[in-house]
């Protein structure tokens, strides 16, 4: 049997048109059927909600042509990310499972800017595989609610090109090594700005140049991640290169040297690695330019980037953040 507390059961939508849901708490092969365009969403053999997407819709997209390299909006400088100056939490006190910081996912002062809650309300995990992140999003007083296309563990089965849930349905949005992954992530970003309140949280990270795996479609540098947040609606504060996971370690362990230990992989690429940064640093004291620069350096080789943003309390959001919305491109 499904079970999902009345909260979450309280913030579907119909991912075809938006139209509320009516959810019991409780399902046992089941399903749920819209009451304006009567798709059929069921729980499967797993006791999954299965809330994706029942026939091809279209989306309605746009972008404002700002003239960047005329003076347009930049995007911000690429600083480590500091630590949150006002955390909720004690975020030093929180024990940081191995398993969310390796490769390109969580770091201490990424998790310094979860929100917490003293309210209640909800975040949701976008693209959550094993539900990694539960636990550590305890923290939050949030209820953790996680959604993936595929999978065993999660709950719920959705699109992120359609979440299923209402405008505004989130106070925060985490989404770890996901975003390389998805097939339109202009669509995807527009549809977590939609389902998260103003003034929430998004926090995440996406490849650059790890290797194609597991039907990776786009690996964006710094100037597209930070594009594809901002042209979305979000006021993207922090954004940075992963300077512990750069491209010669991911490429050993996720593809050179697969099922190899981790430690050996890194050992074969080693020398390179320091004939690499030693000439590096070789071509900055020749020529000291921002080209030759160690932040230059890790722009261009990190394996991904992680950023902090918000969702800003006063902007007009997608003309798809309504039911009423026209559709006009194919998902």
């Amino acid at each position: 049997m499904l079970h999902l507390s009345e909260k979450v059961a309280g913030l579907f939508a119909c991912p075809m048109c938006l139209t509320p849901l009516s959810v019991p708490s409780n399902l046992e092969n089941g399903a749920i059927t819209c009451g304006q365009c009567r798709a059929v969403y069921p729980v499967n053999e797993r006791g999954q909600l299965d809330v994706r997407l029942r026939s091809p819709k279209t989306y309605p997209i746009d972008f404002q042509i700002d003239g960047l390299s005329g003076g347009g909006e930049r995007p911000p400088q690429l600083e480590p990310i500091p630590v949150n100056p006002s955390p909720g939490f004690d975020y030093n006190a929180v024990a940081i499972p191995a398993i969310l910081t390796h490769g390109n996912r969580l770091t201490r002062e990424l998790l310094s800017y979860f929100p917490v809650s003293k309210t209640g309300g909800a975040m949701l995990d976008l693209g959550c595989g094993d539900e990694d992140f539960k636990q550590i999003s305890s923290v939050t007083n949030l209820e953790y609610v996680g959604v993936d296309y595929a999978g065993g563990d999660p709950k719920i089965l959705a699109d992120a090109h359609s979440l299923p849930f209402k405008d505004q349905a989130f106070d925060f949005i985490i989404s770890f090594a996901v975003l390389e992954h998805i097939r339109y992530p202009f669509v995807a970003i527009r549809e977590a700005l939609r389902v998260l309140k103003p003034g929430g949280t998004f926090i995440g990270t996406v490849a650059f140049l790890e290797p194609f795996h597991m039907d990776s479609y786009y690996h964006p540098s710094h100037l597209g991640t930070w594009n594809l947040l901002h042209s979305a609606g979000f006021d993207v504060q922090h954004l940075e290169p992963n300077r512990g996971w750069m491209n010669l370690v991911a490429q050993s362990q996720m593809s050179l040297f697969p099922h190899a230990p981790r430690a050996l992989a890194r050992a074969m690429v080693l020398p390179v690695e320091i004939m690499h940064r030693l000439w590096r640093k070789l071509g900055n004291a020749v020529q000291n330019r921002p080209a030759t620069s160690e932040k230059a350096r890790q722009t261009a080789n990190t394996g991904g980037f992680r950023f902090v943003c918000t969702r800003p309390a006063m902007r007009m959001t997608h003309p798809y953040a309504s039911a009423q919305s026209s559709a006009m491109a194919n998902v």
